[in-house]
């Protein structure tokens, strides 16, 4: 049902999501330690922590013995690997394109779930290519599948609505509005 590029846009978006939230409970995990643990005011807590992730090294607020050394190198070393990473994939993604994909992918679901009454084309080849132009001459609305990722760019470069799926399929039928069209 979704292109490659759909499906890496999609596991870049859960890593980085996947990415923030290790950060958070990193975060969380500091504050704690320091409050509970050490005793210190949550908000020397929490202020600790963020320094600490932000390898600023202001220095500890309060002294700290070997067991909160020991946590901070952790915490240190913890938060420098969740947040290298986020920026690793942020960079990829940055590089890659995927940011303008994923806004593209919205804007194509949008535009599919807003049909009604079209017709559903059946693959992008000779045929499917000028049933299409005539589709487009006559301005009857219709979406293309096509299993060839090379076929639906071809489409989509055309200016065609279209989608990656066998359209064999139920839900990929049902993905591009089959219970609305005509």
């Amino acid at each position: 049902m979704y292109s490659t590029l759909e499906q890496k846009y999609q596991r870049l978006q859960k890593d980085l999501t996947g990415g923030v939230i290790a950060l958070g409970g990193i975060f969380c995990t500091g504050t704690l330690w320091y409050w509970q643990v050490e005793k210190w005011s949550l908000l020397d807590a929490a202020y600790m922590t963020v320094f600490t992730l932000a390898t600023v090294g202001y220095g500890e607020l309060q002294p700290l013995g070997k067991r909160g050394r020991m946590f901070t190198i952790c915490l240190i070393l913890m938060g420098v690997i969740v947040i290298g990473f986020i920026v690793n994939r942020f960079t990829e993604a940055l590089i890659q394109g995927y940011f303008q994909e994923g806004a593209r992918i919205r804007q194509q679901r949008r535009l599919v779930d807003s049909l009604i009454g079209h017709y559903i084309l059946c693959g992008f080849g000779r045929t499917g290519r000028q049933i299409a132009l005539e589709f487009q001459a006559e301005y009857i609305s219709f979406v293309v599948i096509d299993s060839a990722i090379q076929s639906v760019e071809a489409a989509l470069a055309l200016g065609y609505t279209a989608v990656q799926g066998d359209a064999t399929l139920d839900e990929i039928l049902l993905s591009v509005g089959i219970d609305r069209a005509i």
